[in-house]
């Protein structure tokens, strides 16, 4: 083969393994890249997982005495002594604990290049499960709405879900037009025309968005203590944007620290409270809560009851990003697992 041959091939040769060594480590340093995002995706969610199980497990072990015993504590003729001040307080103390080290891990999710919601689904998923028990509340106005209907032989109109939410919705307004203070039990302390100046304005509510007949002033009076006692159950949601004021309130700013964030201490936590809208928010879920009552009356009931099985979730699921450290005992997830069951037997 002549020279020149020669020399153009090796030249053909060496450009290819040049291109091809190229394209090698391109490749290996897009791999790198990607391997080092989802490592820092596993380590951001790593730094708060075992803070999230911790705050979670002692609500848990909290709501789970509660739900046993009765909690004393939050009872509406609990004596006022510094021990049941202490268990309310703490009480709340755990639940914005939580919020406020979830609002801490999704703050720094969204501060990392590279964290992507569907990396860990998993944990979105319960984080959304357990913020829906504290947020959603719309079955109860639509409960409140078919029982008064009901009560006073209106038609049951084959309406769609989102038409019953939107009716309860509007007789949550027309309550609240007269107990500004949002407490629905505060209906039973109206005046007598109140109570039935409430009433027939729900019920005219009721008949002209189901075509039906208007109720006079003196049938609605019929069963006037009864609608009462409908309207006024107790509830207490903490809705999504509360929710994110809540833990951002619970928040401390970190510098060259392991994690961006950590949150208040219980005392911290007591000083701050009583001064502040939205940590007070809490209060209500606890206040005057006697959960062996027919939770038709008190949704707050089964509301606490949904919020301690949603923990089990969270707990669940951040554990398997820790797995070779015990954040939690096998015996006291399993204690906690086995009294959920008994929750939801019936």
């Amino acid at each position: 083969m002549k020279p020149e041959y020669m020399s153009l091939i090796n030249t053909i040769i060496s450009a290819t393994i040049g291109v091809v060594s190229v394209l090698i480590t391109q490749y290996l340093q897009k791999n790198i890249k990607e391997e080092e995002k989802k490592q820092k995706d596993y380590d951001t969610y790593k730094k708060y997982a075992k803070p999230i199980i911790l705050a979670a497990e002692s609500l848990a072990w909290r709501l789970k005495e509660v739900l046993l015993f009765n909690g004393a504590y939050l009872l509406p003729d609990a004596p006022k002594n510094g021990f049941f001040k202490y268990k309310f307080d703490s009480t709340v103390y755990r639940l914005c604990a939580l919020i406020g080290w979830i609002r801490a891990a999704q703050k720094e999710f969204s501060y990392v290049e590279g964290v992507g919601d569907n990396k860990n689904k998993g944990l979105i998923r319960a984080i959304n499960s357990f913020q829906k028990a504290l947020a959603d509340g719309d079955h109860v106005e639509v409960s409140i709405y078919e029982e008064l209907c009901t009560l006073y032989g209106l038609e049951l109109k084959d309406l769609p879900d989102q038409r019953k939410k939107e009716i309860g919705v509007e007789i949550e307004k027309i309550v609240f037009k007269l107990i500004p203070d949002q407490v629905k039990r505060n209906v039973k302390a109206l005046k007598d025309e109140d109570k039935l100046t409430m009433v027939s304005s729900i019920l005219n509510l009721i008949s002209s968005s189901t075509n039906q007949k208007v109720l006079t002033r003196e049938e609605v009076k019929s069963n006037l203590d009864v609608a009462i006692t409908e309207i006024s159950r107790e509830f207490c949601w903490i809705y999504r944007d509360w929710q994110s004021a809540i833990g951002d309130e619970m928040l401390i700013s970190l510098n060259n620290s392991y994690r961006f964030f950590d949150i208040l201490g219980f005392s911290d936590f007591v000083i701050k409270h009583d001064n502040n809208v939205w940590l007070k928010k809490i209060d209500n879920l606890f206040s005057n809560l006697d959960v062996s009552v027919d939770d038709r009356f008190d949704s707050r009931v089964s509301q606490v009851k949904q919020i301690y099985s949603e923990l089990i979730i969270i707990i669940e699921a951040f554990n398997k990003v820790i797995l070779e450290e015990e954040a939690i005992s096998k015996d006291g997830l399993k204690s906690l697992k086995k009294f959920r069951d008994t929750l939801f037997t019936d």
